[in-house]
């Protein structure tokens, strides 16, 4: 776990990140190539999006995924945290918090009252990076698969 690395430039994707974006949901345990990455990235053509990604050195090595959504129970909009990885490799240098602090920059300019997101529960590590950014648990998620 190295010190703060400020030697990098949070982005909005291009098309040219698309291999290294698939790599990195692959890392997270997402197997992704990436021509299915670009059919995906093709369904948020209509959405109020974005997907950013941190370069280091010539290298993307993080990748954060927003959307904004309107709320049925409260008023205004929040934006959900649809996806966030760093690679294993560039974690503990403040690469994570910098994406997510660029998101809730995004989700404010937007008029998102607030950010949310989900994590797996075998996602401890993850878990303890989202308390110390002051996020916290509201409740449970519950999924179900409807297409085979």
């Amino acid at each position: 776990m190295g010190g703060m690395d400020t030697a990098y430039d949070i982005r909005k994707s291009r098309a040219n990140d698309v291999p290294a974006m698939a790599a990195l949901l692959t890392e997270l345990g997402y197997p992704t190539s990436p021509e299915q990455l670009t059919a995906r990235l093709a369904n948020f053509a209509n959405v109020d999006g974005a997907t950013l990604v941190c370069e280091h050195g010539g290298e993307v090595v993080g990748l954060i995924g927003l959307t904004r959504h309107p709320f049925y129970e409260l008023d205004g909009f929040g934006t959900e945290v649809s996806v966030l990885v760093v690679t294993a490799a560039r974690r503990g240098r403040g690469i994570g918090r910098a994406l997510l602090d660029a998101a809730e920059a995004w989700a404010g300019e937007r008029g998102s009252g607030l950010v949310w997101l989900a994590s797996s529960q075998r996602r401890q590590d993850a878990h303890r990076f989202y308390e110390r950014a002051e996020y916290r648990t509201t409740g449970l998620r519950y999924t179900k698969a409807i297409i085979p």
